[in-house]
């Protein structure tokens, strides 16, 4: 009867850790897909003082450059599809999303006090 009870136990045991990881890996997998979405190329209007910014995904975080001044980590903010760069500016960057799709479409930076707007290529 120990026997046995300890052998229910272990694989109950297991079965919730192999669920655990299950879900975790299933998140991490959700989360790189939910990143994807905001990948890609942005292009500035004629003018701008930036050219363009390229967002990739790196290690489960999105990563911003504008030009080519070194890559920042975007940091998530509350606000839907908004995320704050570490640079030295603080840059605010919100994606914008088409309204019958839902694809991320463009993007907005704020940064000291001026706010561009950028099309993404390829969306």
């Amino acid at each position: 009867m120990k026997t046995t009870y300890f052998f229910l136990l272990i694989a109950g045991l297991t079965l919730s850790l192999c669920g655990s990881s299950y879900a975790q890996s299933t998140a991490a997998v959700a989360d790189s897909i939910r990143l994807s979405e905001y990948t890609g190329t942005y292009t500035f209007t004629s003018g701008s003082p930036i050219e363009k910014f390229t967002v990739t995904a790196q290690k489960g975080e999105l990563m911003g450059e504008a030009n080519e001044f070194g890559k920042n980590r975007l940091v998530k903010q509350a606000k839907e599809d908004t995320y704050q760069s570490t640079s030295s500016y603080g840059s605010v960057i919100t994606f914008i999303r088409d309204v019958a799709t839902k694809a991320v479409t463009g993007l907005t930076l704020a940064a000291q006090g001026t706010e561009l707007t950028a099309k993404k290529e390829n969306p």
